[in-house]
């Protein structure tokens, strides 16, 4: 239906109706008449639907009440009764996006589906969920998402999912300086607190507080509605309505107060692995107030500055406090989506009391460069990559503009001032000539008011003062216990265990609008490549619609490489566009790059024919995509780098090196259950040994003994890395994929012949069978992986199924639920792997016994007669995820290099829908199987290692 301002509709009032070229639609704005609720549709006609509410919730200390509020507004509803409402949709829907997410001013509820009467179901249980949640009657939601104390073995401890969430965010040196940092830039408004809540503080909050917090935010005339897509409007609008209808218009809503800049400095502590000596590893963190939302341009050109100053190792600034050896890296960052848009410089491993020299020597370089004044083609460069990012966001594309939406609309400001970009970016391309960027400069980096400078130091302690400050918390507050409270905390406890393990009635359940498997379609997605051959070379040519842009993927054989050697292709693959070639040196490249390329990735990939775990083919990759009126430059520039990289640049390889290496260790804190699954997979399948090898533990170990060794490997890196490109880097031994209007011959051009390698080789890990992974870290990932040809098992694609009732039903209950681990999850892949693991999880050691079970709880779901449809369902729909055409195309390339067919995919397709009973007691038994010879990697702190088990222990 058409909407003209002025309209009436289900409660609301059209306020507007405008078309944007630019997105490609109509946005129509609305006042619901009785509660003032703002509401807005971008009616563009996509498949996938989206509705999403906003709250705007600004924090009034460090208990991240609102992050709390988050988890559990989904935990059951006054229409739908059930304890997992979230989980209930996971388990049974085809959306295509459903979470909440918490931000430092607002929270957020987005569901999507491209199933119209999916799209009414979440949006149904969204709306009750917030505007009828159970937590205002159940307490039991508020201890597990929130906190409680517990007894575990005779001593108490603190649970909670997100206690625990917050532990394992703040072990990372860079969230822990940035929220230090918002205390001191933002000391008097809602962003100098932790809107994740500081584990220290979560337990302050009460009950009381909890549900008088939801009172005072969760009122539908401080929320603000985003549709986007092909949404059933006049069904959305009159459900909407059935809640907003039932409310009063309220005056007292929250405001954003302005922060006066205020000028401070103040030191840390972090905790540093014990292996790692802390000479020269401060981290110093600067930041200032740099504007405000009105001016979405400035903003934008607040970036365009950062990246011309420090975008990377060879911009100006960047490229002064490296050579003058003050600091192993640095990040400059903007951050627009907050009413006060703040900068943020994070210098990593800095020199022993170099953080004045620092400052200084950024002033100096900085009024040196505004003297000169900013090099044009650098600044067009980064607005060219800048355009380029924010044309081409990854999916569900619907999200990203509901955010972008509240950037401005939030703040009482037009929807359409974030949404849209093309206007900032045709003002960041004038303000080349007219001097603002230098202006902008000056605001940011030499106007000292509002200055906050954070130095981080580096402790071998401070992991254990907090365990023990932690203990000591829970210790001063049982200790005031009487023998009353002592026995109220008991029954909490006991009452909370009964109702996490206490299981929904069918009753309850059925109250929740599910899809019927009818609604499933019995053809799968799937994007055939047309192989050619031309020159020598494999072209895959893939028939994925893409609009003004061709992305091209390069893959070249690197099978003659030794296991070892995968871990130095991967470390060049790091360094290549980063170095100097034969014809630019590594500053101009990178502008070149900037300016011709609008995406740009090298790696180390494997890939093996289904079924073959002895043999796999390595290839090093090479990904780009350009605006198709660029493509020629950009496919110059491309293989430009592959084919004439200089390789004796020695100290930027050294520097980069460095980088990587900090990086790889900071990974093992924040995301530890990517090593431990590579880790622990690589043993099983050659392709898994190359996974390791390029990015698992393997890879980390080889890359901190290269640095550590720099001077003795360098010859060996560069000899390798030049026999790479020069051999391996040819027309005969590549295979080059193309999406888009050009054509591979742009590329292979610049390639010689050369020879094949062989097509294929064995690899084999030396990673022990259970093995720990030494972290810093607050909390703890815990993998156990097995292989389906190691227990003499073929896949069937029941065995998904199987995985998403494990994932949702058991290890959700067990682990997050009870455990109060932030995540887990099981995984059958149809290559055969086999693996459980935990995220930032308190308990390492249970979670591995917690894996052991799963076979008994999968044969008892079966014979329970519980509907396993839902299951097939949510299944199917994690295998056709929203997918950009790059990202289509990748997968599509990935279908071929391991022989799977259309077929193949029908077949599993077929196999999901079919599965039964019969077919779970099946995949119990190869569960059983699975877990009786497991590999085991955890990664996790000291104390913490100890707890599970025999393991061969390593630093990370």
């Amino acid at each position: 239906m058409t909407f003209s301002a002025g309209d009436k509709i289900h409660g609301f009032t059209v306020e507007s109706v405008r078309f944007s070229d630019e997105l490609n639609g109509t946005l129509i704005e609305m006042k619901h008449s009785k509660t003032n609720t703002s509401l807005i549709w971008m009616d563009n006609g996509e498949i996938n639907k989206l509705f999403s509410i906003a709250f705007k919730t600004t924090p009034e200390n460090d208990t991240g009440v609102f992050h709390i509020l988050e988890h559990s507004v989904l935990n059951g509803s006054e229409k739908y009764p059930v304890r997992e409402p979230f989980v209930e949709l996971l388990k049974s829907s085809m959306n295509t996006f459903l979470n909440a997410m918490t931000f430092p001013d607002k929270t957020m509820y987005p569901v999507s589906s491209r199933n119209e009467q999916d799209f009414l179901n979440l949006t149904s249980v969204y709306l009750d969920a917030v505007f009828a949640p159970r937590i205002l009657i159940d307490p039991n939601i508020f201890y597990q998402e929130g906190w409680h104390i517990e007894e575990d073995n005779g001593e108490y401890v603190y649970k909670g999912v997100v206690f625990n969430e917050m532990k394992g965010a703040m072990s990372d040196v860079g969230r822990l300086s940035e929220q230090k940092l918002l205390s001191m830039l933002f000391p008097d408004t809602c962003y100098g607190f932790n809107s994740g809540g500081d584990p220290e503080y979560i337990p302050s909050l009460t009950y009381e507080m909890f549900t008088d917090s939801y009172r005072r935010f969760y009122h539908p005339s401080n929320a603000r509605i985003y549709l986007d897509g092909s949404v059933p409007i006049e069904k959305t609008l009159l459900m909407i309505d059935e809640y907003l209808s039932k409310y009063q218009a309220a005056d007292n809503l929250p405001e954003i107060q302005i922060q006066k800049k205020v000028s401070s400095s103040d030191t840390q502590y972090y905790e540093i692995a014990s292996n790692e000596p802390l000479e020269n590893k401060s981290c110093l963190t600067i930041g200032k107030i740099v504007g405000d939302w009105t001016k979405p341009y400035k903003n934008l050109a607040a970036y365009v500055v950062s990246d011309v100053l420090a975008g990377s190792n060879t911009s100006p600034i960047k490229r002064a406090v490296l050579e003058a050896g003050l600091t192993q890296d640095m990040a400059f960052s903007i951050e627009d989506s907050v009413a006060q848009p703040y900068m943020m410089i994070h210098f990593t491993n800095i020199q022993d009391g170099s953080k004045d020299q620092i400052l200084a020597l950024i002033r100096e370089k900085t009024e040196e460069i505004i003297a000169k004044g900013f090099d044009k083609a650098e600044v067009l460069a980064s607005v060219n990559r800048l355009a380029f990012r924010l044309r081409e966001p990854n999916e569900p594309t619907g999200i990203y503009r509901a955010i972008n939406a509240l950037s401005g609309w939030q703040h009482g400001g037009d929807a359409l001032t974030y949404m849209t970009t093309n206007d900032s970016i045709e003002k960041l391309i004038e303000m080349a000539d007219t001097g603002e960027y230098e202006e902008i400069a000056r605001e940011m980096l030499l106007d000292e008011e509002g200055l906050c400078v954070l130095l981080s130091l580096p402790s071998h302690t401070r992991g254990d003062e907090k365990r023990a400050e932690e203990k000591e918390r829970i210790k001063a507050i049982t200790a005031r216990w009487s023998d009353e409270e002592k026995t109220e905390n008991r029954e909490m406890n006991e009452k909370l265990v009964l109702w996490q393990n206490t299981p929904d009635s069918k009753e309850q359940l059925d109250t929740l609008p599910v899809l019927s498997i009818s609604e499933v379609s019995e053809e799968p997605e799937f994007n055939s490549v047309q192989k050619t051959e031309t020159d020598g070379a494999i072209v895959l040519a893939n028939d994925i619609a893409v609009k003004g842009v061709t992305h091209a993927s390069l893959y070249f054989n690197l099978s003659d490489l030794s296991i070892d050697e995968i871990s130095y292709a991967k470390m060049l693959a790091s360094m290549l566009g980063k170095l100097s070639t034969k014809k630019h040196d590594a500053a101009n490249l990178q502008s070149l790059i900037k300016t011709y390329i609008g995406r740009v990735e090298f790696g180390v990939e494997a890939y093996a024919e289904e079924g073959n775990t002895k043999e796999c083919t390595p290839y090093l990759t090479a990904r780009m995509s350009a605006l198709n009126e660029n493509f020629e430059k950009a496919a110059e520039l491309f293989c430009e780098i592959i084919t004439e990289t200089r390789l004796d640049e020695i100290p930027r390889i050294r520097e980069i090196s460095i980088q990587n290496d900090e990086n790889i260790k900071q990974m093992g804190v924040y995301a530890g259950h990517s090593i431990a699954i590579t880790s622990a997979l690589s043993c099983f399948s050659a392709d898994n040994a190359v996974k390791d090898a390029a990015e698992g533990y393997t890879y980390a170990k080889n890359l901190h003994a290269f640095v550590k060794d720099f001077d003795a490997k360098i010859d060996a890196l560069a000899g390798l890395s030049e026999k790479i490109l020069s051999e391996y880097a040819v027309k005969n031994n590549l295979t080059v994929s193309i999406t888009g209007e050009k054509d591979a011959c742009e590329i292979l051009r610049y390639f010689a012949p050369g020879k094949k390698a062989q097509a294929k080789n064995t690899y084999k890990s030396m990673l022990p069978d259970n093995m720990g992974v030494r972290i810093p870290a607050q909390i703890g990932f815990a993998v156990k992986a097995n292989h389906l040809s190691a227990i003499g098992q073929k896949f069937h694609a029941g065995l998904r199924v199987a995985e998403n009732i494990l994932s949702l039903s058991h290890l959700w209950n067990m682990i997050r639920v009870q455990g109060g681990a932030y995540g887990a999850g099981f995984v059958i892949s149809r290559f055969g792997n086999m693996f459980a693991y935990s995220y930032r999880d308190p308990s390492p050691a249970r979670s591995l016994g917690i894996y052991g079970e799963m076979a008994e709880f999968l044969r008892a779901f079966a014979e329970s007669g519980e509907d396993i449809d839902k299951f097939i369902i949510s299944t199917i729909a994690s295998t056709e995820p929203l997918s950009s055409p790059r990202e289509k195309a990748r997968k599509a390339d990935s279908y071929y290099f391991t022989g799977i067919t259309y077929e193949d995919v029908k077949k599993t397709r077929r196999e999901m829908l079919e599965t039964n009973r019969d077919t779970l007691i099946m995949a119990a038994n190869a569960i059983e199987a699975y877990a009786s010879s497991c590999r085991i990697c955890v990664a996790a702190s000291d104390p913490a290692l100890k707890t599970c088990g025999e393991l061969e222990v390593f630093d990370m």
